[in-house]
């Protein structure tokens, strides 16, 4: 491959004009802006990529060709080759530079001379071999001398041989690593190469990446469009497809005018904007934030800074800085093409909702992420693009509805119940669908959307379910004011019933949910009320004293409309309502617990004034009987006595007919005053369940199990009984703090001292304070009175000087059970 003789001089007329400014100022200032632009301006170092695609892109623009772009990889060099138009000499003049050949009012995309410099982040040494031009530039050319002093990175050296084989036919760079370690980071970034690289580019189809280290070979390719807009790219053999949309625009004088437009765009009278849509295999619309490189805007190729926050890439020719990586959101022509932009949203959205399944997906495409504090959203696709068409869905009817209609997001509801439920409620005839968006969402005016609808997650529809229903209380109020409401509410418990809702633990444990704080359960006044507020009336008393309280409560209190039972085909429907009304709503029995427990024990409780004797026996008999000991703590009955008079539960033990733990009426006489409950109760019966819970009963109303301080006042009289036979003047001086409670005289007229200890169960006796004082004193004439077995079998038991030695033990004086059980006295 030689040079024509157009193209060496051309090459050696760039040298002359630049180097005849050596020695200048210019030459310095040169010098300095091209090494920014190559190692500030472009912060990637796989960034000569994008521009050389770019500059590809352009060189095919009116070509009949498809546009093949090859990268070729090793450890010492990348090569890139494609077969666009090869190089003019206006383009070598400005790959030579630092301004660009390229026309924007034609088509072109890039900055030929300014990005063909983001090569130099990676290599001293580019080659380009593009037509009759076959040249270089060379940072340790033997010409420079000191390279830090030249503008190497603009002056063209031609290149007698190519380093390695051309295809003269096609434009080729090979760009010579400046270390060997850049082989490892670029492979790296090419890998992420994806086919949204191309998603904007019409004449380049095919990018081929070859590592010729591993041999590893991937394809990226556009297959082109088809009749409906829709684009397939494929990775190997992987395909990606995207819905686009796209729209010419004049530029309109405002934005003409801005200085920017002037300098970058000042013969451009319009421009094509566009935006894609991912497409899932099976056709469906597939949103996403990850259908696009980097932030999803592009100017022509993507932006690497840029993010809009659409689920959908963006095209428009943006002014972007040098390095492709930030857009510039204050250019009046970049506001205006964001303006552009959604409007041809707009125009997608109307196409969406006339497409047969997209018009189900497209509202989540239009969900954006919002990234506020960054300026670009701030001043640029906040106010441009994402908030004109938020307010725009909001306003516009977008969303199917089942009826086959449209309604706006706000006034769509969503029906989160499953669909078998769902169905069954106009299927049931509880609700038509025209009811249930109202029924559910609580307003008149909306309607129920569509269950294939896919919202958008930062526009979400109003979700609904039966908890928002059966809180909807006029619309309730209204159906229970109807003629058939007894069968309307006992479909929708059937519905409720037939269909539950399940609640999970944390161990996985399920539950029914329950609808105890709705006002759902229809009265036999109309009223809904919250199912503990209502009873059901579940027996039928043939007593008439429980039938006429039953009939008196069923007045004071609210009871389940009758005709709803009435409703069940059978036994077993009736069964699961009222099942269901109990278990889940709480609704209450009205059964002949709750007629005894409501309305006849009260009768018998002191808090009531007293019965006649025959009617507290009556109603007790009753309520021990229904209620068993089902009752609450803490209440207190009238009970009538042995002596037929009636007295309160705890004044009162019980006799020995009822054979309680300690029987105290046997001995009755040595606890004075004590009252004992009529036998009348038991009815004759001896049965040990029965007398039990008779017991249990009554205890529970106040009767009480022993008397008051009863086995120290048992123990007294009874030790004065048994001691007055043998002994004189025997008298009780326990109030005066002897510490001995009797006081007696033998019969030679010795006075003798008694401390009277009562038990129930035998144990250990203890004297303390005065009473061992006492002891101590009286020695012979003092004796320990224990009095056992109290109050069924007592015995009693004379210790005498217990402080003796060898009696009983001092500090407190314990006198063991073995000593005072062998001084019995009879």
């Amino acid at each position: 491959m030689g040079h024509g003789n157009e193209a060496r001089k051309v090459i050696e007329g760039v040298r002359r004009e630049i180097e005849a400014s050596k020695g200048t100022r210019i030459w310095g200032d040169y010098i300095n802006a091209l090494k920014l632009i190559a190692q500030v301006i472009f912060t990637r170092s796989s960034g000569f990529i994008f521009e050389l695609i770019q500059n590809a892109e352009d060189a095919g623009l009116g070509l009949d060709n498809l546009g093949v772009f090859e990268i070729l990889i090793n450890h010492h060099r990348v090569k890139v080759v494609h077969n666009g138009r090869q190089f003019t000499s206006d383009d070598v003049k400005a790959l030579c530079g630092i301004m660009s050949s390229k026309k924007p009012e034609k088509g072109t995309l890039g900055y030929l001379g300014i990005g063909f410099k983001s090569v130099f982040k990676i290599t001293d040494c580019p080659e380009v071999y593009s037509g009759e031009f076959q040249f270089k530039f060379d940072r340790n050319h033997k010409e420079w001398g000191d390279p830090s002093h030249t503008p190497w990175h603009v002056l063209p050296i031609l290149i007698d041989e190519p380093s390695e084989n051309i295809d003269r036919d096609k434009t080729t760079f090979i760009i010579p690593f400046r270390e060997e370690t850049y082989y490892a980071s670029l492979i790296e970034e090419v890998a992420k190469l994806r086919t949204e690289l191309y998603l904007f580019l019409r004449w380049l189809r095919t990018i081929k990446v070859t590592d010729e280290v591993s041999r590893a070979t991937w394809i990226l390719e556009n297959m082109g469009e088809d009749d409906e807009g829709t684009v397939t790219l494929k990775h190997d053999v992987q395909e990606q497809r995207f819905k686009f949309f796209r729209h010419t625009c004049p530029v309109p004088n405002w934005v003409k005018q801005d200085r920017l437009t002037q300098e970058y765009r000042a013969n451009v009278t319009q421009r094509e904007i566009a935006v894609a849509f991912a497409v899932d295999e099976n056709g469906s619309l597939a949103p996403s934030l990850a259908g696009a490189m980097y932030g999803g805007v592009y100017s022509f190729l993507p932006l690497g800074e840029a993010r809009s926050g659409a689920k959908f890439p963006i095209q428009a020719d943006f002014l972007v800085q040098p390095g492709r990586e930030a857009i510039n959101y204050e250019a009046s022509w970049n506001q205006w093409l964001m303006d552009e932009v959604a409007i041809l949203c707009k125009e997608a959205i109307q196409y969406f909702k006339k497409h047969d399944t997209w018009k189900y997906q497209f509202l989540e495409a239009f969900g954006f992420t919002k990234t506020k504090g960054l300026e670009s959203y701030d001043y640029l696709f906040g106010p441009r693009l994402i908030q004109p068409l938020e307010k725009y869905l909001e306003d516009d009817e977008c969303v199917p509805t089942t009826d086959g209609g449209w309604t706006k997001p706000a006034k769509g509801v969503k029906l989160t119940e499953d669909q078998e439920a769902s169905e069954a409620l106009v299927s049931m005839g509880i609700l038509t669908m025209n009811e249930i968006a109202v029924a559910f969402g609580g307003e008149s005016d909306l309607k129920l959307v569509d269950l294939s609808v896919q919202e958008s997650s930062t526009m979400p529809l109003k979700k609904v379910d039966r908890l928002d229903f059966l809180a909807n209380e006029a619309f309730l109020s209204l159906k229970a004011k109807e003629s058939n409401a007894p069968k309307w509410f006992w479909l929708l418990y059937m519905w409720l019933h037939t269909y539950p809702r399940w609640n999970y633990s944390k161990r996985g444990n399920r539950s029914q949910e329950g609808y105890w704080s709705y006002k759902i359960v229809l009265t036999s006044g109309a009223n809904l009320l919250e199912g503990r507020d209502v009873w059901f009336p579940d027996f039928n008393p043939s007593d008439p004293i429980l039938k006429d309280l039953t009939n008196t409560l069923q007045k004071s209190k609210q009871v389940l409309h009758p005709s709803i039972i009435l409703n069940a085909k059978d036994e077993e429907e009736q069964k699961a309502i009222r099942g269901f009304l109990m278990g889940l709503t709480g609704m209450q029995a009205l059964d002949s617990k709750t007629v005894c427990r409501d309305a006849l024990l009260p009768k018998i409780l002191t808090s009531s004034p007293k019965p006649l004797p025959n009617d507290l026996l009556k109603y007790t008999t009753y309520c021990q009987q229904i209620l068993g000991n089902e009752i609450e703590k803490g209440l207190e009955f009238w009970v009538l006595t042995k002596q037929g008079d009636i007295r309160s539960a705890k004044e009162t033990l019980l006799p020995k007919e009822y054979n309680p733990e300690q029987e105290w009426e046997t001995h009755q006489q040595y606890v004075p005053g004590i009252t004992f409950v009529s036998k009348d109760y038991l009815s004759g019966t001896t049965a040990i369940e029965e007398l039990k819970r008779w017991r249990e009963f009554l205890e529970a109303g106040g009767v009480k199990k022993n008397p008051d301080n009863g086995v120290e006042v048992f123990a007294e009289n009874y030790a004065m009984d048994k001691l007055q036979s043998n002994y004189v003047n025997v008298t009780k001086v326990d109030k005066l703090n002897f510490g001995y409670d009797i006081r007696a005289e033998t019969k030679n007229g010795e006075e003798v001292c008694f401390e009277v200890k009562g038990q129930s169960q035998d144990h250990d006796v203890e004297l303390t304070g005065n009473e061992l004082d006492s002891a101590d004193i009286h020695k012979d004439f003092f004796y320990l009175c224990v009095i056992s077995s109290v109050p069924e079998s007592p015995s009693i038991y004379l210790v005498n000087n217990p402080s003796a030695p060898g009696v009983g033990k001092k500090d407190k004086l314990t006198i063991p059970l073995n000593v005072w059980k062998a001084a019995k006295w009879t």
